[in-house]
């Protein structure tokens, strides 16, 4: 039997991408086209969600690290991630920067791949001359989600080209109530009292589908429900720390 967590993924991978569609078709063909791409937009707006389905429909190989902060640790990542040995004696989590660097980049160039960062903020200058670094080898590509071109810090003179860009925006108010359903359905919310639900879920989420699903996923939960009425007020307080 699936435990919670395992069922609430298993239900979230059933819900429809709603309302990107001319999103998901712009970046699966810079992916198919190998051009390096950036897809920006506030939490929960859907980033990763549209670059899976992408790098799904576009049958490019990937490899994912989640917001690297610093050089060493994207480092660590991308070999890990890569299956680098830094000897028969070292793992690569001890090994150095100046050890790991040519590996990977090594490991790129006998493999190209898409190499995705998720979730990028402040990268230094560091990380920025080590990117450009790997953008720089045939056939391996940067794929980068981020909440603004502004909130790359060195990274963005890499990542200048306002072409390369896929910029998320609120759902419209059919795309929200279409996602809505889809979402309470695939939670299993029909036995419940929605049309109030519904109402406070696509005033207070403005068009965020992050938003919408976890407030969705969160109303499964007893100590959110009276009977068939769902209590929204501390529901959507307690959501809204996935998003702060």
């Amino acid at each position: 039997m699936k435990d919670r967590a395992t069922e609430e993924q298993f239900q979230s991978g059933f819900i429809p991408l709603a309302g990107r569609q001319d999103e998901l078709r712009a970046l699966t063909s810079a992916l198919r086209q190998r051009r390096t791409h950036l897809v920006t937009g506030a939490s929960g707006m859907g980033k990763t969600r549209l670059v899976e389905e992408a790098l799904t429909a576009s049958g490019q190989p990937s490899v994912f690290v989640r917001r690297p902060r610093v050089l060493h640790q994207l480092l660590v990542d991308l070999a890990q991630e890569l299956s680098c040995r830094a000897s028969r004696f070292t793992d690569v989590r001890h090994a150095t920067s100046i050890v790991l660097k040519p590996l990977v980049l090594e490991a790129l160039r006998v493999h190209p791949r898409y190499v995705v960062l998720e979730d990028v903020a402040d990268a230094d200058a560091k990380m920025y001359r080590f990117l450009q670094q790997v953008n720089y080898i045939p056939s391996v590509c940067l794929l980068v989600t981020a909440k603004s071109r502004d909130s790359l810090g060195h990274l963005r003179k890499l990542l200048w080209d306002p072409r390369e860009e896929v910029a998320l925006r609120p759902l419209h108010r059919a795309e929200a109530l279409a996602l809505f359903r889809s979402a309470s359905s695939a939670f299993r919310l029909d036995d419940l009292d929605l049309e109030d639900f519904r109402a406070k879920v696509l005033a207070s989420a403005r068009g965020n589908p992050g938003q919408i699903v976890t407030m969705c996923r969160m109303a499964t939960r007893r100590e959110y429900q009276s009977g068939r009425h769902i209590k929204f007020l501390p529901l959507r307080m307690d959501a809204l720390a996935a998003f702060v």
